[in-house]
């Protein structure tokens, strides 16, 4: 009698010793199945949303797509992502999109080179050593895009009667719709690049050095895009009455700084038009590039604080100094009450 009580007990002390293995076993399984559950889901809802985006001229392609992330993620990988919107297409490389299960409207995404865009006419072509951003949604759709580029560079053609080149160090963009101006379709972005080569702005102010570049604004009229030539979409914007407000622009291109604000638009000519306050200094290279006259523009210089005794000294001490408004109108710019002579804004499209 004493043996059989001792072997029963002996049983109860094995059972509740493997017990948490057991549950952990069943736990297992249990997520397992959840985990292969939302990844159908998962794989249903972006057929779904695929389907939709063609609806409305968005066509979609995933090349080789794989669904991962087991257990805790899930990962959705393209060999190749292509985007035909109109007249527009758009192409990267090898894309990964990564969501937490319990977090699923927070995705991130890196994405490989190369970019290729275009509308038929204009082309961009981009490369990069890292590209990755983070997408914030909500059930009313996007709250926030954030990119991160390492090393970018990036090539226009078609758009102007010159290819433009650019490569920088580092950029970032931040976008967002606006939520007090929401009636109007506005969009905040904040761009900032570190350590940029802009051949144009070398031509434009002279000198090789590296810029740096920050601003932060907000576009209207920021939705709508149809896939159209990019021609079209800007006119659909100026009809709409679009505008970019600056509220700062700021270079720093070696001892040549400047900042600026301000609210522009596209005028019935396709011109920039609006104002810009502005404050520079070390810019007396460009005021005698868009006077046509280096003495002359050397002059303004002086009276505006841009002149020679302004750069002296420490490149990080000087003060920038307020121009008078910058007004860009009927095509001309003028600063101040005097129009600049031999400058023409031309139509951008």
């Amino acid at each position: 009698m004493v043996e059989a009580v001792s072997t029963e007990n002996h049983r109860r002390s094995r059972f509740w010793l493997y017990t948490p293995f057991i549950l952990l076993l069943l736990v297992a399984i249990a997520w397992s199945v959840a985990w292969f559950f939302i990844r159908n889901r998962a794989a249903e809802a972006l057929d779904a949303w695929m389907t939709a985006e063609a609806r409305n001229g968005r066509q979609w392609t995933c090349t080789d797509r794989t669904i991962a992330g087991y257990p805790f993620r899930i990962e959705i990988v393209c060999n190749t992502l292509q985007l035909k919107q109109g007249a527009v297409t758009a192409s990267f490389g090898r894309t990964e999109a990564i969501a937490q299960v319990y977090q699923p409207r927070l995705v991130i995404v890196e994405a490989a080179g190369p970019l290729r865009v275009t509308d038929g006419k204009a082309n961009v072509q981009g490369q990069w050593d890292l590209l990755q951003a983070s997408i914030h949604a909500s059930r009313s759709g996007l709250q926030r895009l954030s990119v991160a580029v390492t090393a970018p560079k990036f090539t226009v053609t078609g758009l102007a009667p010159q290819d433009i080149a650019t490569s920088s160090q580092y950029l970032e963009l931040h976008l967002r719709p606006n939520p007090s101006r929401a009636s109007e379709k506005a969009y905040d972005a904040a761009l900032s690049i570190r350590q940029a080569t802009v051949p144009l702005l070398d031509a434009l102010i002279g000198g090789s050095e590296l810029t740096d570049l920050n601003a932060d604004v907000t576009v209207s009229q920021a939705t709508g895009f149809q896939g159209r030539p990019i021609a079209q979409e800007l006119e659909r914007w100026r009809s709409a009455g679009g505008t970019l407000d600056i509220l700062m622009l700021s270079a720093t291109k070696g001892p040549r700084r400047m900042e600026a604000k301000g609210k522009l638009n596209l005028d019935e000519e396709h011109r920039p038009a609006g104002q810009l306050n502005v404050a520079a200094a070390g810019l007396d290279g460009l005021i005698g590039n868009l006077t046509g006259n280096r003495a002359s523009g050397a002059l303004l210089g002086a009276l505006l604080g841009q002149g020679p005794r302004a750069q002296g000294g420490n490149n990080a001490q000087q003060q920038l100094t307020p121009l008078p408004t910058l007004t860009l109108n009927n095509g001309f710019i003028a600063m101040g009450p005097f129009v600049i002579p031999n400058v023409r804004l031309q139509p951008l499209y």
